[in-house]
């Protein structure tokens, strides 16, 4: 008896944008290379960032109003799970992720079935700025205490995300603030005993010219901070995942 043909999972890509009209055009082309479901949120953009889209076989959403990277991922994840999407991968819209390491992502994601897949940047960490290379240390120590397992790179955007942990891990609307969602969702996926996988990527930071970035060092990282003390205070103070924690600092 033949065994039934394997269905291959429908992946859809997801970019949330906000006046990203230098880049957005490469990367979705590039993405496009390696799968054909693609949406973008155009989040208020003032300039042509939409326009620059013109002719690619994509959907966009645009919205007048600026929300914030974190309620156009929420709603993005929604959107194309409601579609029929088995998984969703995010990749940022200024050209920082390579769309070349996606099919990194699909063969962790089938290894691990069910698991969030996220970018890790460890090994190329020397290109980074110091700044950013200080505070993705500081956020993986507090964020793998919280998850209670090795996360490296938790900020990374490039990630994938199954279904089931769209459906299942429900994100409050107080969590979806610019960048406290992936936090928040990362958190949330690991209380709910989900694996979070890494998958090292590259790091596109030297001869990159970038837009100043949205994130707002002091009101964002005292957002992440308050979602990671919270989910501490919950589980209470833990020698094991401490021990855990201390491992990702490198």
């Amino acid at each position: 008896m033949q065994a039934e043909p394997r269905v291959r999972p429908h992946w859809t890509v997801l970019i949330p944008a906000h006046n990203e009209a230098k880049t957005i055009r490469g990367v979705v082309e590039g993405t496009l290379q390696h799968l054909h479901d693609v949406i973008v949120i155009d989040d208020g953009s003032t300039d042509a960032t939409a326009k620059a889209l013109d002719g690619l076989p994509v959907e966009i959403i645009r919205h007048e109003r600026n929300r914030g990277k974190g309620w156009r991922l929420a709603e993005g994840l929604q959107r194309a799970v409601s579609r029929g999407a088995d998984g969703v991968i995010t990749l940022d819209a200024d050209g920082q992720h390579d769309p070349d390491d996606i099919p990194a992502f699909l063969v962790a994601a089938d290894s691990a079935p069910g698991a969030l897949v996220v970018g890790d940047r460890s090994l190329e960490r020397s290109s980074m700025p110091m700044n950013r290379r200080a505070a993705i240390r500081f956020g993986d120590f507090f964020i793998g205490w919280a998850a209670g397992q090795t996360v490296n790179d938790a900020q990374c955007g490039l990630r994938l995300y199954p279904a089931a942990i769209i459906r299942e891990v429900p994100v409050p609307e107080n969590e979806r603030e610019h960048f406290v969602f992936e936090t928040a969702i990362l958190l949330r996926a690991a209380a709910a005993g989900k694996r979070v996988v890494r998958v090292p990527i590259r790091a596109r930071y030297q001869g990159f010219q970038q837009r100043p970035s949205h994130f707002r060092p002091v009101t964002d990282t005292l957002r992440i901070a308050r979602t990671v003390t919270h989910l501490l205070w919950r589980i209470r103070i833990s020698p094991n995942r401490l021990l855990i924690a201390l491992r990702t600092v490198r």
